[in-house]
């Protein structure tokens, strides 16, 4: 399991940037900017969208590159942002390819963000039934859509800002007590990114795709890629909803039962903890791979 982005800190997985130094340069001269320089933040750059997406997904592949040299992967999924790291991790984009495409992603969420303003807002322990019908009433005029399927009873509202203080405001009048915030840039994975996902579609119609090594489980369908889908796949995902909880029951049912998240920090590996009989670890450092024998011996 691949992190979504918001997980981001200072200095996340610096021993495995410092292992890649050979690709840490290719990625510098198609990203320009100084990798180990912008990961200590200390002009904020993990806050403009450019740097953090390219930034965790270096991470990401770094740390899977080590992981699959020590167990068996049988299949993949990530959470928005790390969906790509997935495409990478079963082989269907290659390392420059898959950093020019995020670079490019990352830069047509910002012209968007900035274009449409919007926010984002997590809802918890609320009846999804009643939030749909809140969503389906306020979305009649105006843009607002359920962007992430966390748990059964974790949600997250996209769209413009009117819409989802209008959400709040009837929400709380139900006596929904717990929504929070999110720290983002815009109202991602809304009808607000209509235009980079138009734009997307153009670039992806110029890459060149392999048939994936692993089942990669995607976020606008739960169930695994088929490769001729895949450019129409990812044109959705960024203006649809993740469907992430229905992506791990659909993968328990199909068989698996142990669940490693990759990237920084570990809302993954508690969103899966709280709500499913499996076992779930987090790797974001090099001293979390002495976690690895006892979760894969204990049954």
């Amino acid at each position: 399991m691949f992190s979504g982005q918001g997980s981001q800190y200072a200095n996340m997985g610096l021993s495995f940037f410092e292992n890649n130094l050979d690709k840490i340069k290719i990625a510098e001269d198609i990203l320009g900017f100084d990798i180990l320089n912008a990961l200590k933040n200390e002009n904020e750059e993990l806050k403009k969208t450019s740097f953090t997406q390219t930034l965790m997904t270096l991470m990401m592949m770094f740390i899977y590159d080590e992981l699959k040299e020590k167990i068996e992967i049988s299949g993949t999924l990530g959470f928005s942002l790390g969906e790509y790291s997935a495409l990478y991790a079963a082989s269907v984009y290659d390392f420059e390819t898959l950093i020019k495409l995020v670079l490019y992603r990352s830069k047509l969420m910002d012209e968007a963000s900035t274009k449409y303003p919007g926010k984002m807002v997590a809802v918890l322990n609320t009846d999804l039934d009643n939030l749909e019908k809140v969503v389906s009433d306020i979305a009649k005029n105006d843009i607002i859509t359920i962007a992430n399927y966390n748990a059964r009873s974790q949600h997250v509202l996209s769209g413009s800002e009117q819409a989802i203080n209008n959400a709040l405001d009837i929400l709380k009048e139900l006596g929904v007590r717990r929504m929070i915030p999110l720290n983002v840039s815009g109202g991602f994975h809304s009808q607000l990114m209509n235009d980079a996902s138009h734009k997307l579609n153009t670039y992806l119609k110029t890459l060149k795709p392999t048939s994936p090594l692993i089942p990669v489980y995607l976020n606008t369908t739960a169930k695994p890629l088929v490769l001729s889908e895949l450019e129409m796949r990812l044109t959705d995902q960024i203006k649809s909803s993740v469907y992430f909880y229905q992506t791990i029951e659909e993968m328990i049912k199909d068989g698996f039962t142990h669940f490693i998240e990759v990237g920084p920090g570990n809302v993954l590996t508690n969103l899966v903890k709280r709500n499913y009989e499996v076992k779930v670890i987090n790797i974001e450092s090099k001293e979390d791979f002495k976690k690895l024998e006892e979760f894969l011996n204990v049954e």
